[in-house]
């Protein structure tokens, strides 16, 4: 009998913590947003010791993408053991397609993990256009689950409303989190983007108080500004100030401003906007 698709658990050998920090956190993060864009994967989630992936694929495509990951965990992190299948489980019909993809999402909840308040370790900021690398994530989940409602995915942000705004005190590590980078230090092609992005989603604050809000000079934040911003990064951006303001750090062990005062804002989409 075919299926839909797999459900699909992965752990490292030795069982260790899988993404110990928010800079492994997005590292994972870039790497199945890269998968996403090649196999049909409509959910990811990474919890303490173990990873959550529900795809529509073949068996061959899942073990496909399993061989890649293992590739890229020994190449890329080194940890001297093996990234281990834990589960493999077809898909037998829709309403299991519908209770893998929100199990996987709610991994933070059913293992009691705190440490991830902005989700950096699940592809809901993709799905809801807080992230830039994986657009094809918010089509893909329309396509494959059609009855979900955007106030649903909210509830894995721990928020009831999300709109774009700008909160300058939060726009440095917005712009991080949605390209999935530690920082937006560096002359890397990912720094600059989202430097960019940033420069651009702050416009209306004018380019002293970006770059204050940013740590460059207002010669560099012109500069940046000059060129022209991607709409759906600049959303991205956006989503990810409104996101931290509207949920101030709790039990998480990282320390980000609190504050915040609105500049902008404008109405909210279904998922992500319809250029992604």
């Amino acid at each position: 009998m075919s299926s839909l698709g797999f459900h699909l658990v992965l752990r490292l050998g030795d069982d260790r913590v899988i993404a110990p920090s928010r800079a492994a956190r997005r590292r994972w993060a870039s790497q199945l947003c890269a998968l996403a864009r090649t196999f049909e994967i409509v959910a990811w989630k990474l919890a303490d010791t173990h990873m959550h992936i529900v795809l529509r694929a073949s068996e061959a495509e899942a073990h496909e993408l399993v061989r890649r990951l293992r590739i890229w965990v020994a190449l890329a992190l080194s940890p001297g053991v093996p990234l281990e299948v834990q589960r493999l489980k077809p898909l037998a019909g829709q309403s299991h397609l519908e209770a893998a993809f929100h199990y996987a999402l709610r991994q933070d909840d059913h293992h009691g993990v705190e440490t991830d308040t902005y989700q950096d370790s699940s592809s809901v900021l993709d799905v809801l256009g807080l992230r830039v690398h994986a657009p094809e994530m918010p089509r893909r989940v329309r396509e494959a689950l059609p009855r979900l409602r955007r106030e649903a995915l909210l509830q894995y942000l721990s928020i009831d409303t999300l709109a774009e705004a700008v909160y300058p005190e939060h726009l440095a590590e917005a712009a991080a989190g949605a390209w999935a980078v530690e920082s937006l230090r560096g002359r890397d092609a990912l720094a600059v983007a989202a430097r960019q992005a940033a420069v651009g989603a702050a416009r209306d604050i004018g380019p002293v108080a970006t770059a204050r809000a940013l740590g460059i000079t207002p010669q560099a934040a012109c500069r940046l500004a000059k060129a022209i911003a991607d709409p759906r990064e600049v959303r991205a951006v956006r989503l990810q100030m409104a996101f931290r303001a509207a949920r101030p750090l709790g039990a998480s062990f990282e320390a980000e401003p609190r504050a915040a005062l609105p500049a902008y804002a404008s109405k909210p989409s279904m998922y992500a906007s319809a250029r992604a």
